[in-house]
């Protein structure tokens, strides 16, 4: 199974650096040089996540004249922030695109590792049930859980969605991955209104909770996830290296979650990674949770000859979660 193409999207709302200084109070020279982010963009208000990743498959058929959404057999759509608390958001995205109501379509609830995970579950249920083309659609729309004055996090994210086309035939292939979890650190990066923990309403007809205003938000504990990553990155690449029968010098590109700068060139100076072997694109967009592996996966491909070279992805995140995986590109 291959990677045959991927196509993102962006929201028309772009917010500078001095837009998030405004609001928040955040240093500006701060974020454009430690997080490395310059501007970023956020859906609107009557915008939603599907809308996002209609665009990005339109963008991927434009762009694609072989694509053919009628020979679609699975839909994977990853976000923690679906239009509705049900149904799941790729049966409104089949809707929307008019994929064949045979196709298979169910949400993965993760955020920054979740295209690594996406993969491996298409490449799995692809050769259990002998489906020849599917799609993975990536979109966490965290504007629409961030307070615009949390210095933690507002100057981080944006919005994004990727299409990535899958076809079971091509002789390019994706690995044997790591995955991996830690739950003691769920509290790390969490939204605590909205589920069951604190819902909206209770069939006992008791007063549903009430949360305050603060528990509808995304909170993070940035230096948690800092040492969350330094510890638990290298292992999982070196774990996937040794699955996969490689050794660090036989991949041509780490491509990181793209969660700062700082944190990724962090991340490559004490692993000892060639910068040119490690793509930071941020700049642009923000750390796009699920979409930020697949943008940098787009880049590389419109830039780069990719024929028989091999990549390393690797996701971390809530959970707090992990997950690598290798890539190999049009090996005939």
């Amino acid at each position: 199974m291959n990677i045959k193409a991927i196509a993102s999207a962006l929201p028309d709302w772009e917010v500078s650096n001095q837009g998030i200084a405004d609001w928040s109070g955040l240093d500006k020279v701060m974020l454009d040089d430690k997080i490395g982010v310059r501007r970023r963009h956020f859906l609107r208000n009557d915008e939603t996540g599907t809308d996002l990743g209609v665009k990005a498959v339109q963008r991927l058929a434009a762009e694609n004249p072989d694509f053919d959404l009628a020979r679609i057999g699975l839909l994977i759509v990853v976000t923690q922030n679906p239009d509705y608390q049900l149904p799941h958001n790729s049966a409104l995205l089949q809707h929307r695109l008019e994929l064949p109501n045979a196709t298979a379509c169910f949400d993965i609830s993760l955020g920054c590792s979740g295209f690594v995970y996406a993969l491996s579950v298409a490449k799995g249920f692809m050769l259990a049930e002998g489906v020849a083309e599917a799609l993975i659609v990536t979109c966490d729309p965290y504007s629409k859980c961030m307070a615009s004055n949390n210095r933690d996090v507002i100057g981080l994210f944006g919005d994004a969605a990727c299409a990535t086309w899958l076809r079971a035939d091509g002789a390019g292939r994706i690995g044997r991955g790591d995955f991996g979890t830690d739950g003691s650190g769920s509290h790390n990066l969490i939204i605590k209104a909205g589920g069951a923990a604190m819902p909206r309403a209770h069939l006992d007809k008791t007063s549903a909770v009430d949360p305050d205003e603060v528990d509808h938000f995304l909170h993070m504990n940035g230096r948690a996830i800092f040492n969350f990553m330094i510890s638990r990155v290298p292992t999982t690449v070196a774990t996937c290296l040794s699955r996969n029968g490689l050794e660090r010098e036989n991949v041509d590109f780490f491509v990181f979650h793209q969660a700062s700068r700082f944190l990724l060139e962090t991340l490559r100076d004490r692993m000892g990674l060639d910068p040119a072997r490690v793509p930071i694109e941020l700049e642009k967009t923000g750390n796009t949770v699920s979409s930020s592996i697949p943008l940098v996966l787009e880049g590389l491909l419109q830039r780069e000859d990719l024929a028989g070279r091999s990549l390393l992805i690797c996701g971390f995140g809530v959970g707090l979660s992990w997950a690598s995986n290798i890539i190999q590109f049009n090996l005939e």
